[in-house]
């Protein structure tokens, strides 16, 4: 009998002991002086978040008649000198208020990078954005007139389906690359 008392007895204890050692991770200790004592685990730092800058830029369209180009004002965000530039190319794009014309609209961009002051510009020239000698001519300089605003943009480069073409449209004869003046 002494000896099923003592292998209760010791099972018991065992179960005790197992029991509150999982308790103990669940529940704050408490020290001698009464006061609760919490164990603060490290928070992982924030990473750093990017600081968005907004700028008024120039945007520069044309008129119906491709006589002469209409500059627009508006607000660009962005990270990076990079992303200004992706951003005016962008708004080039965009239906133009009032009597202006988006000659980028039709036009797909393929890909932009800045690398020391010069803009690659890919595109793709659809059919529909193929123009005659005055809305060639009209295109190229509201490229011009809106990346040269920039005062890190100091050279683009414009290629159409990664080549480099002799004139955009057929008519104006493109420099590789364009250099601001």
């Amino acid at each position: 009998m002494k000896r099923f008392k003592a292998r209760g007895l010791l099972v018991v204890m065992v179960l005790s002991a197992v029991l509150a050692g999982c308790g103990v991770q669940d529940k704050p200790s408490n020290n001698q002086g009464g006061a609760a004592t919490e164990t603060v685990s490290p928070s992982p730092s924030p990473e750093p978040t990017a600081v968005t800058n907004v700028i008024d830029a120039a945007i520069y369209l044309t008129d119906a008649e491709l006589t002469e180009t209409i500059e627009q004002t508006v607000k660009l965000s962005y990270e990076t000198e990079a992303d200004l530039v992706a951003a005016a190319i962008a708004e080039l794009q965009k239906d133009a208020a009032g009597e202006a014309v988006a000659l980028w609209k039709p036009i797909e961009v393929k890909s932009v990078i800045l690398e020391e002051g010069l803009v690659t510009l890919d595109i793709h020239l659809p059919d529909e954005a193929r123009l005659g000698a005055p809305g060639e001519s009209i295109v190229i300089e509201t490229l011009k007139q809106t990346l040269f605003q920039f005062e890190f943009v100091k050279s683009i480069q414009l290629l159409v389906d990664g080549a480099e073409i002799d004139t955009l449209m057929g008519h104006v004869e493109l420099e590789h690359p364009m250099l601001k003046e």
